[in-house]
């Protein structure tokens, strides 16, 4: 039987690294699936999730359409979750070592080879379950796209239905072909292996992923790992989102109130600074009275981002991984605009949203937009503070003509009164209690959800692997000679179970 990789060499094709069993220090992940969603980022999540929604209205050319990615799950299998979306990325670490082009259908390698891909060091028949039941998760949910989804071998967004995994065949069971499987098998969609031989894909930081820790930080990191491409080949400074678009694409549920909102992403955030993918991000409120709520969200690149892409460029990878910015006009769109001109979608959400500042302020929408073109945001936002500062403080100087003052101000860049500055200074103290009690915040939340995790796979044992578990705990408390006998408790024992837990799920 031909394969493109020979099985048996394929098997066992793992290279120890640093912090786990990988096949390279980076995957290249296909582009689509790095955007939009697919997996559900909690466990707790997918009790409930049958589907997952992102629709918008992208302009192309000068029309405007109506676009749709939808993922639904089978009723019988449910909603693929964190735990699937670790088996993907060992499948997509395993595709990475084949030469292309790539051709169905695709050896795996055994069970045993998946767990030490995906950094699991103790398992057996119930992994082994465990990772069949994610194969064929993923297999049975299907994905509608209605312009969503972009083919770069046929330059168009694709209106299909299909699956990811278009089918998998376990060691002993019958392929296609006839034969009789001697490993474990995966066949692709044919639009997601034809992108990945045409290299749209974009290499991804193994270390550096893993290294965030949580779903939702690294499902951020995806996300804009591949908008920061964009942004920095045409010298922006930062990417803009709306909440509620973040929302959709990670996917996580909307929160209503700014506070939980923060709780929720900013622990994950906070990571992504640690690590100097990013170095910062703010959230400015977008909605007007009586509206929903929701906010933007400026995420601006770090240190790391901006050398992983001067990388992989130098390496020729993101030449092959992206298509260039001339291009631009046949990119996919994702967030009201074509993949490659997110900074021009950032610019002009930022933009619109200062222009209404200023209408509100009374300057005409002609001036507005013209100030807008002619200076930086950063310099008209900081006249709209003093402005409303002086305002507030019923200054003589914004009197007569307020929003010829305002103009003023910024054509010429006015500097702030003393009085001014000395509430800054105020307002930076406060605003750094206010970021220390929500580190604090962002902390418990991380705890809580790892407490969550914890509880969800401890209710997914099986009486036996309950008993197992705390024979194990009992055995651990037994080899600490720190620990007297005297003082094992049920609430010790519980919690060296939660340890034990999360050393499998490889939680911090």
């Amino acid at each position: 039987m031909k394969q493109n990789l020979d099985a048996k060499e394929n098997k066992e094709m793992i290279i120890q690294g640093k912090n786990g069993t990988l096949l390279s220090d980076s995957i290249k992940s296909e582009v689509n699936f790095l955007v939009l969603p697919f997996f559900a980022l909690r466990s707790k999540d997918i009790k409930n999730r049958t589907k997952t929604e992102y629709k918008t209205v992208v302009k192309r050319g000068q029309e405007k359409f109506e676009v749709l990615w939808r993922v639904t799950s089978d009723p019988e299998y449910g909603y693929p979750g964190p735990f699937d979306r670790e088996v993907h990325k060992a499948v997509e670490q395993i595709i990475n070592g084949i030469p292309l082009p790539i051709q169905n259908p695709i050896p795996i390698g055994s069970l045993y080879n998946l767990c030490k891909i995906m950094g699991i060091n103790k398992f057996g028949g119930s992994q082994y379950s465990k990772i069949k039941e994610a194969l064929e998760r993923i297999t049975t949910t299907s994905i509608k796209s209605a312009g969503t989804f972009y083919s770069l071998d046929r330059k168009e967004w694709i209106e299909d239905i299909f699956h990811l995994y278009e089918r998998v065949i376990f060691k002993g069971k019958r392929l296609l072909s006839g034969d009789i499987a001697d490993t474990n098998y995966l066949y692709l969609n044919s639009w997601y292996l034809d992108n990945i031989n045409t290299h749209y894909v974009k290499p991804i930081n193994w270390e550096l992923y893993k290294s965030l820790g949580t779903p939702i930080a690294q499902r951020l990191y995806d996300l804009l790992s591949v908008k920061f491409y964009g942004l920095l080949m045409r010298d922006g400074k930062f990417i803009c989102y709306k909440y509620s678009t973040i929302c959709d694409l990670l996917p996580i549920a909307k929160q209503k109130y700014l506070s939980l909102a923060r709780k929720v992403l900013d622990s994950a955030h906070q990571r992504l600074k640690d690590t100097a993918f990013i170095e910062n991000w703010n959230w400015e409120q977008t909605s007007k009275k009586g509206e929903e709520n929701d906010w933007l969200i400026k995420y601006y690149p770090g240190k790391i981002a901006k050398e992983e892409i001067k990388k992989y460029k130098k390496e020729d990878q993101l030449e092959l991984a992206l298509p260039s910015v001339e291009v631009k006009a046949e990119l996919p769109s994702y967030n009201d605009k074509p993949l490659l001109t997110d900074v021009q979608n950032s610019q002009e959400l930022a933009g619109n949203h200062t222009a209404n500042q200023l209408t509100q302020r009374g300057i005409t929408n002609t001036v507005a937009n013209t100030l807008f073109k002619n200076f930086p945001i950063d310099q008209i936002q900081k006249q709209i503070e003093i402005f409303d500062y002086l305002v507030e403080n019923k200054s003589p100087l914004v009197a007569k003509n307020p929003a010829g003052f305002l103009r003023r101000s910024i054509e010429e860049n006015y500097q702030p009164p003393a009085e001014y500055n000395q509430k800054q200074e105020r307002e930076i103290l406060e605003q750094k209690r206010n970021q220390e009690i929500a580190e604090k915040e962002a902390e418990q939340a991380r705890l809580d959800d790892i407490q969550r995790q914890v509880d969800d796979y401890r209710d997914g044992l099986k009486d036996e692997e309950r008993q197992l578990l705390r024979q194990k705990a009992v055995e651990v408390i037994d080899g600490d000679n720190s620990i007297k006998k005297a003082f094992v408790t049920e609430h010790l024992i519980r919690a060296k179970e939660n340890d034990i837990i999360r050393e499998r799920l490889r939680l911090e």
